[in-house]
């Protein structure tokens, strides 16, 4: 594989900017902070053949960037003809300290803290275990990557980052808004896991401002239903939705109502506890929906119609 492929891979996959540069003779492990100029740099050696790549900044969470790029450019290598296994074990004796290279699962984040806030990378740190990286990846993004194993109190991404939204809100008083890229598996992943991440916090804000958590398998979703024609998103709307539509779509606490809804996982008490609402009000909010729609909610299968119904809706 060419330098420039591979520069071309980290840019459209990871979102990083490098370039290809001579491999400094002082490169320790594979990394080396270059405080003088700024920049970090990183290689990888291939086959006999060392590929070395710069990129801006070399604060501490730079070398952590350098260290998930460096990773990604590995798999990336591996996957041309050799024998990958040795060509990892090679790899994994260079990893910087404190990078860890194993199996473990990370669900992935981007933090977007809308002040800016350095405290938000900070409090991140401290949560974070000695597998766990976190990275201030500048315009006010963190990286937050958590190791997720068997132990772990959370069965998903989006359940952890539901609770890190709240913590974040509780101890800091900051507002944030969180992407949630997935399950990365393995260290190798974790550049493309977190593109994903930045991809649904940058999209789903953009789409959906009014949330604060955003899945990218929904807004891979989003970015498929897009491509259909206006004439086709507005069919299946008055197709699954039935005449009054409009009627529900226009009426904000309808949809806050249905909304809290979903997101509860259809529980009731659990919806109305968060809209601080009476169970009945959000019982007879429920039945207006399903009177003007057609759609009982209450039933998982007529929830997710609704759900997609009205993302395409917000794309008419």
């Amino acid at each position: 594989m060419q330098a420039e492929q591979i520069i071309k891979q980290i840019k459209s996959v990871c979102g990083l900017e490098v370039s290809e540069v001579k491999t400094p003779k002082d490169i320790v492990g594979g990394i080396l902070r270059d405080e003088k100029n700024g920049v970090t740099i990183f290689s990888v050696t291939k086959d006999g053949r060392t590929y070395s790549f710069s990129m801006r900044g070399s604060s501490e969470s730079d070398m952590v960037t350098a260290a998930l790029a460096r990773e990604f450019v590995m798999g990336l290598l591996a996957k041309a003809p050799s024998d990958p296994f040795a060509e990892f074990l090679r790899g994994a004796s260079s990893v910087p300290q404190g990078v860890h290279v194993g199996k473990s699962d990370y669900f992935v984040f981007a933090v977007y803290s809308e002040a800016g806030n350095h405290n938000v990378t900070e409090y991140l740190a401290t949560m974070a275990d000695g597998r766990d990286f976190v990275a201030d990846m500048s315009e006010g993004i963190t990286a937050f990557c958590k190791v997720s194993d068997n132990d772990t109190d959370y069965r998903s991404a989006g359940e952890f980052a539901a609770v890190l939204k709240e913590n974040l809100s509780e101890e800091l008083k900051e507002h944030v808004k969180i992407g949630v890229g997935g399950v990365a598996h393995g260290v190798s992943e974790l550049p493309k896991y977190y593109a994903y991440a930045k991809s649904a916090l940058i999209g789903g804000a953009e789409f959906d401002p009014l949330s604060d958590i955003y899945s990218y398998k929904e807004y891979a979703l989003i970015k498929s239903l897009a491509l259909l024609t206006s004439a086709d998103k507005e069919r299946y709307v008055k197709t699954v939705l039935d005449r009054s539509y409009r009627e529900v779509l226009s009426d904000s606490e309808l949809m806050s109502a249905a909304d809290a809804f979903i997101k509860h996982s259809l529980n009731i008490s659990e919806a109305s506890r968060h809209m601080y609402v009476h169970r009945n009000t959000l019982i007879y909010r429920l039945d207006k929906i399903e009177r003007l729609t057609g759609l009982n909610i209450r039933n998982f299968n007529d929830a997710m119609t609704f759900r997609i119904a009205c993302l395409v809706y917000k794309m008419l």
